[in-house]
């Protein structure tokens, strides 16, 4: 199989907003877009802490932050960065053609 075979539409650049993370979902699975420096970045949309969508949350620095419980996450590598949150979540590889924001789902 290709390697563009691998990637699927998830989001428009257009529609990215640099202060809220954009929900997608690509083979089922749960994405928060987030746009960051003018780079994109996919992440789980799931937190790690308990179930809520990340997407719903907010984005300050170079943290997503769950409207849960205001726990956060690197948004380049997953990382948790504050309490209650201290579970990693998983990042995906992103890459733009054109106005199309492509991710590779393993």
């Amino acid at each position: 199989m290709k390697d563009q075979d691998h990637w699927k539409a998830a989001a428009k650049f257009s529609d990215l907003d640099p202060q809220y993370p954009t929900r997608a979902t690509v083979d089922g699975v749960e994405l928060a877009i987030c746009l960051l420096d003018g780079e994109v970045h996919a992440l789980s949309n799931i937190c790690s802490h308990a179930f809520a969508f990340l997407s719903d949350g907010y984005i300050e620095g170079r943290e997503i932050f769950c409207p849960l419980h205001d726990g956060s996450f690197d948004i380049r590598t997953g990382e948790a960065k504050a309490p209650p949150c201290i579970e990693n979540i998983a990042v995906f590889d992103v890459r733009r053609d054109g106005d199309d924001i492509l991710v590779r789902i393993p």
